[in-house]
């Protein structure tokens, strides 16, 4: 999977788990300020779990830090690694 499908694959999780419209979402912006919290971060662990088959440890996700962009190139090292 490429990078640009793991983008989209992520934008889209967005846009149908947390209703955010894709359009509105910056790859460069933190995941709490596109609407996200704790709570919802967890959910979307779970989401990125079940949809490409990547576990993500708590620590990993934390939304008020993480951007859209850092969290596509940890799914990418952890997909490449067979995570």
């Amino acid at each position: 999977m490429s990078n640009a499908d793991i983008t989209e694959k992520l934008k889209a999780i967005l846009n149908n788990h947390f209703d955010i419209p894709a359009g509105e979402i910056d790859a460069t912006q933190n995941l709490d300020d596109a609407g996200l919290d704790s709570v919802a971060a967890v959910e979307l662990a779970d989401i990125i779990r079940e949809e490409l088959g990547v576990t993500l440890g708590e620590d990993e996700l934390l939304v008020e830090e993480t951007t859209l962009e850092q969290l596509q190139q940890l799914v990418a090292a952890k997909l490449e690694a067979g995570a």
